[in-house]
């Protein structure tokens, strides 16, 4: 199965016109070329290429959490707790702890 992978990756990778640009030009020595395979993205191993791509699937994250002033007012407001029968439960228990802010 794996292997299949990395074939798929290579037969990718040599089919881009990138690809068919450089190798047609002509390298004189073999310096440059090493130079040329490690500033260019393109010779990456297919290994490598595969794990770039399992490792930008979960880049995102931490964006849950939305929070909405309106939506938290109407469910934790004052008003809110003084139509309920438990929030003014609520209300008299934070004034006899002595809470300076009832309710947001």
């Amino acid at each position: 199965m794996f292997s299949s992978i990395l074939k798929q990756t290579t037969r990718g990778l040599l089919s881009g016109s990138r690809v068919a640009a450089i190798q047609s030009q002509p390298i004189s020595s073999g310096l440059s070329s090493s130079i040329l395979s490690t500033t260019t993205p393109l010779f990456q191993s297919p290994l490598q290429s595969v794990m770039g791509l399992i490792q930008r699937r979960f880049k995102s994250r931490g964006n849950t959490y939305q929070p909405s002033t309106l939506r938290r007012k109407r469910k934790f407001g004052f008003l809110a707790r003084l139509r309920d029968k438990d929030g003014k439960k609520v209300l008299t228990r934070r004034r006899t702890k002595g809470r300076w802010f009832l309710t947001h």
